[in-house]
């Protein structure tokens, strides 16, 4: 009876484990993406001159880069 729910908890310990790894793993990963690809549209933008310098290195502070 003791060793049911000792490996009750194991388990439950080891597949929220694994829900955590996905999670962080899936955050992590969108995140750098989507600054990625705003930056790069602020590149874009800065090199059709739709922005000044300034405007381009004030949005690239906003977003921690």
């Amino acid at each position: 009876m003791l060793t049911e729910g000792f490996l009750r908890i194991i388990l439950m310990v080891i597949v929220l484990t694994a829900i955590i790894v996905i999670l962080v793993r899936f955050r992590a990963t969108k995140s750098d993406e989507e600054s990625r690809d705003s930056l790069n549209v602020l590149k874009e933008k800065l090199d059709k001159g739709e922005i000044s310098r300034e405007e381009y290195e004030d949005a690239k502070r906003r977003r921690g880069k």
